[in-house]
């Protein structure tokens, strides 16, 4: 859990210090040969925006969110996320399979112009064993179009000659392949995540 909650803090201060204003976006993955673990994070600056995002969820209108409303802004933010996100191997679609999400009002409870993110931790076990050649393909955009980080990290097999990190900012929409070689069949160490740069 400590290294999860770590991670997402190094991503989120990576998108703040990267980008001056709007939506920051980046996402990382580790592949095996059956399996992806991805960290997403999505992080929106403090102002206008995100006083009308909090005020969305302020159901009540008492100015403060409570748990319930935190969960359904914690939701909704995730949906920017995973709506408009399309993963894949060589054409064959991959579910996406959130295993915990988190929510970071930035230490403010109410509506107010803080800042807002929100990390989803994937985790996906593939149909079928990944062979050398093959293709990870990811499609995703952000709502204001920014552009969005991507890393992807290859678990290589043993004795294998390690493939190069694929790590690159991607314009908004714009379809990535990252070509697969020998992949290691273990599954991540319990605990380890995508490696933030």
């Amino acid at each position: 859990m400590r290294g999860w909650l770590a991670a997402t803090v190094a991503l989120v201060a990576f998108a703040t210090e990267a980008h001056p204003e709007g939506f920051h976006a980046k996402y990382a993955f580790t592949l095996t040969k059956t399996t992806l673990v991805g960290l997403l994070v999505l992080d929106v600056d403090g102002g206008s925006r995100c006083e009308l995002i909090r005020a969305g969820a302020d159901a009540d209108h008492d100015g403060k969110l409570s748990v319930p409303e935190r969960r359904a802004l914690e939701t909704k933010l995730a949906s920017f996320i995973t709506r408009p996100l399309k993963l894949g191997i060589s054409s064959a679609p991959l579910p996406l399979t959130i295993k915990e999400s988190k929510l970071n009002l930035h230490d403010d409870p109410s509506v107010s112009k803080s800042g807002l993110s929100v990390a989803l931790l994937l985790e996906v076990n593939h149909p079928y064993e990944i062979s050398p050649g093959m293709h990870f393909e990811l499609e995703a955009s952000t709502p204001d179009q920014s552009h969005l980080r991507v890393e992807v990290v290859q678990a290589i097999a043993a004795g294998e000659r390690p493939e190069p990190d694929f790590v690159e900012d991607v314009p908004s929409g714009k379809k990535v392949r990252v070509r697969l070689g020998l992949l290691a069949k273990d599954e991540p160490a319990r605990g380890a995540r995508p490696t933030e740069r």
